[in-house]
């Protein structure tokens, strides 16, 4: 069985953003953990409808971006014997073009943020090991 990481059809980028998501008559709030083109990953207290399709409403950079979704799993866990919601995993299935642009130039520049990151760390961490020679690291 493939893990989740191998089935993914689009890139993921661990981006924080606030999320309202509309089902059944109610509001439930909750954030995103992390995202993609194809879906995203959300902590939120309770679960809409998973048989049905939502509406979710995600702002980002003084912009709404408007979702139709799905539910696909959700993680729950009991505390103190109450079933709790620690988030869920969503696919999107409506996305208008111009807010499908606006979440691939998010998740890009997640990506090449961290892989600055990375790259700052590795230049960043002691020369152990390494050798060192006119001012080039070998790494």
């Amino acid at each position: 069985m493939l893990n989740p990481e191998e089935r993914r059809h689009y890139p993921r980028s661990n981006i924080k953003l606030p999320v309202v998501m509309i089902a059944g008559g109610s509001l439930v709030d909750g954030e995103i953990q992390d995202i993609s083109l194809g879906g995203a990953f959300i902590r939120c207290p309770t679960m809409p409808n998973p048989k049905d399709g939502f509406h979710m409403v995600i702002t980002s950079k003084g912009r709404l971006i408007s979702i139709i979704a799905e539910v696909v799993w959700s993680d729950g866990h009991k505390f103190k014997s109450k079933a709790t919601l620690s988030g869920i995993g969503v696919r999107f299935r409506r996305l208008l073009h111009g807010d499908r642009r606006v979440i691939a130039n998010m998740v890009a520049e997640s990506s090449t943020m961290s892989s600055v990151a990375r790259l700052s760390m590795k230049i960043k961490a002691p020369l152990k090991g390494r050798k060192r020679r006119s001012g080039v690291i070998n790494v």
